[in-house]
């Protein structure tokens, strides 16, 4: 469980941490186990939950996009199975995506918490080799002919399957999505705002999924982690959106991983 002032200090990582794609899960979760001696499988569910107040932030920041959606998405059921469904890519992409990633997310979330004595050098190396992972998926992705607007099946799959892969903390669920739809061809900016649009169901469904499996008892103090994610992911998105389609955060996730890797030797 959190302390009151773990959950400000756990919270505000979360807010800031979650638009720059150096996997804000990861953060949290080194915090918690480097500063606040909780062991990884404590530290999971949390840094998961977490992200219910970046979820809201996301949820308040891209109100228009959300509504649009939800105005199609009659329509849309209605059409499924027909060419007219075709007009409705986004909700395809985001309905396929998030089942993806919850077939692939939900046997990691249970593999790394089912690891109760993972040492906190050991946890906290791991964390750091998945950084440098992301860092170096997004070096490969950068200077990719821009030509693609519209997501198609085959996008949603890849980057389906590649948002699961960020239930492991150190693998960041913005960068490795982004990278993926800047190699299937989209820029920068529609790559960012289709990530996110993504993150919004499949944060959502991985709260469901850890409060079904008991992994995580919401208390006060949880609720307060959640706020503080809430308001300082409002207070930054819209500058760390614009920041993350102008600098080059895979050297920075590099070196972070290098860095945090290393401590395993010290």
């Amino acid at each position: 469980m959190l302390t009151f002032y773990e959950a400000i200090v756990i919270g505000v990582v979360q807010g800031i941490a979650e638009w720059l794609p150096i996997s804000s899960e990861g953060m949290t979760t080194l915090v918690m186990i480097n500063v606040f001696d909780k062991t990884l499988a404590e530290a999971l569910p949390i840094s998961i939950w977490l992200h219910t107040g970046t979820l809201l932030s996301a949820t308040i920041y891209f109100r228009k996009d959300l509504k649009g959606i939800f105005e199609n998405i009659p329509q849309y059921i209605r059409n499924i199975g027909s060419r007219k469904a075709e007009d409705h890519a986004l909700i395809s992409f985001l309905v396929t995506s998030t089942l993806l990633t919850g077939i692939v997310g939900l046997p990691l979330v249970i593999f790394a918490t089912g690891f109760t004595d993972f040492s906190a050098k050991i946890a906290t190396a791991f964390i750091g080799l998945l950084l440098i992972f992301t860092g170096v998926l997004q070096k490969t992705a950068l200077g990719k002919e821009v030509k693609k607007e519209v997501p198609t099946f085959n996008d949603s799959l890849i980057t389906g399957i590649a948002q699961g892969f960020a239930a492991l903390p150190g693998i960041s669920r913005s960068g490795i999505t982004v990278s993926s739809l800047l190699l299937r061809n989209f820029n920068a900016s529609d790559a960012i705002k289709l990530s996110f649009l993504m993150s919004i169901p499949a944060v959502l469904a991985a709260n469901i999924g850890i409060a079904a499996m008991g992994m995580l008892t919401v208390d006060l103090n949880a609720l307060f982690a959640m706020l503080f994610a809430f308001l300082f992911g409002l207070l930054t998105i819209d500058l760390f959106i614009k920041m993350a389609q102008k600098f080059d955060f895979a050297k920075f996730c590099i070196a972070l991983g290098v860095l945090t890797l290393s401590a395993y030797f010290i």
